[in-house]
């Protein structure tokens, strides 16, 4: 999006924040100890969109457990390793219409869904079965290094000891699914018990979270970082989010606000606008089925002004509000990627894009391409037939600049120049340069 979408956005971001610190109901998490202790006040917000601009309010330095926002995690790593087939044959992805750590199974005596304490556990033990158990915590480490940055994920060993000490009914949950027969062939029930409340005791910031959920809603890969998932994975991870990740909220999160989101008993709740941004929100004091209060009402208020609901988007097409900000984020990875010579990305992106796109200065992809001699964007914009006497607010055109455009096409590679020649014989006739 374009800084004047961004500004706006994040001002009314700022708007709801501050109108909700009055709100004090709700009530700390008690059942882990260390919960237990969070100051209640804490109130936070970060924000991070799939072109890479961020927004932070509020207590967004404190660490704060993941607690069950592990789970969306735990389950794309199995599938990323074991296959939606063969994870399939242990967890499945229905609502369980109970209690998150309810004594429920499907017909088949497995989880109904990775989400629930159950079916997190049976994510957990299809991670890495065959190598020891400090290979396996140190990969899903990595995993969450690699996704919110090096030393921003941090092991709470306090919660940690906290959450065994108080594991009753995740021990009985386990040892039920054993006699069930769910659990993949030769699996250990200590192990993978210990390693699950290990991944809920991981600790990042609020931007961490977010970061996590731009990943989703940037189909895999962490904005101008790696890719943890592939895009068949994400989807899969955002329909249970949707369906079930709310606790015994779920399915009236669903209908009021529509987005994929997962909440943790820490007070944290991530949100993920597909191809938009992800959202984190951290106030402890959680209302009678584990979600923050004020995280609720914030989404609320914010999908009211932007009707984000992906069904509303459906059925009454996109406001005014979230048009400007898709079509600006789309436009804007546009022009990145033809400054970074991405052609690749750039094709796509134009398949998904109909308009004629300017910037503020009405400079076309092909002004960014020409100007930066990116051989391979020029390409694919030639072939598109870009205008190459597109003025900016400057008056300055492709045309002009056309020295440097004949330098991209002596820098493109063979199976590029083809489309640069064509687009210049088309272009020839137009031009009293050459």
């Amino acid at each position: 999006m374009d800084d004047k979408s961004w500004a706006s956005f994040s001002e009314e971001c700022r708007r709801i924040f501050d109108g909700l610190h009055s709100c004090t109901e709700g009530e700390v998490a008690s059942y882990i100890p260390q919960l237990a202790e969070a100051p209640p006040n804490q109130f936070a917000l970060s924000v991070l969109t799939v072109d890479g601009r961020s927004l932070e309010l509020g207590d967004v330095q404190e660490r704060v457990c993941v607690q069950s926002c592990c789970k969306p995690l735990l389950y794309g790593m199995a599938l990323s390793e074991r296959g939606e087939e063969e994870v399939g044959r242990h967890v499945g992805k229905e609502p369980s219409g109970a209690k998150f750590n309810d004594f429920k199974f499907d017909k088949d005596g497995k989880p109904f869904n990775p989400l629930i304490n159950a079916g997190a556990i049976m994510s957990t033990a299809m991670i890495r079965a065959s190598d020891p158990p400090d290979r396996r915590f140190q990969h899903i480490m990595q995993v969450w290094s690699t996704m919110v940055g090096r030393g921003e994920a941090a092991f709470d060993n306090a919660t940690y000891l906290g959450e065994r000490r108080t594991a009753f009914r995740n021990v009985a949950l386990s040892h039920l699914m054993m006699e069930n027969g769910a659990f993949p062939p030769a699996t250990s029930i200590e192990e993978t018990l210990q390693l699950y409340l290990q991944a809920c005791s991981v600790s990042v910031k609020p931007m961490g979270m977010a970061r996590y959920a731009a990943m989703l809603a940037n189909g895999g890969t962490v904005p101008g970082g790696a890719s943890i998932f592939p895009p068949s994975i994400v989807r899969d991870v955002l329909c249970v989010m949707y369906s079930s990740g709310m606790y015994d909220y779920s399915g009236r999160w669903s209908s009021e606000i529509g987005l994929p989101a997962k909440s943790g008993v820490s007070g944290m709740v991530m949100v993920v606008v597909p191809k938009l941004c992800g959202l984190c929100l951290f106030s402890p004091r959680l209302d009678p089925m584990g979600n923050s209060v004020r995280a609720i009402r914030f989404m609320r208020q914010l999908v009211r002004k932007y009707r984000l609901h992906i069904f509303e988007t459906l059925v009454m097409g996109l406001n005014d509000n979230k048009q400007q900000l898709h079509r600006r984020s789309q436009a804007d990875a546009i022009y990145r990627a033809c400054a970074a010579n991405d052609a690749e990305s750039l094709a796509r992106l134009l398949e998904q894009n109909e308009e004629v796109l300017v910037d503020y200065d009405r400079r076309t992809p092909l002004h960014i391409a020409v100007d930066d001699e990116s051989a391979a964007c020029a390409a694919v914009l030639a072939r598109q037939g870009a205008d190459i006497r597109a003025a900016d607010r400057w008056g300055k055109t492709p045309l002009g600049s056309a020295g440097r455009a004949m330098r991209c096409l002596l820098l493109a590679h063979d199976s590029e120049r083809q489309g640069l020649r064509q687009a210049w014989s088309r272009w020839r006739p137009q031009s009293e340069l050459l």
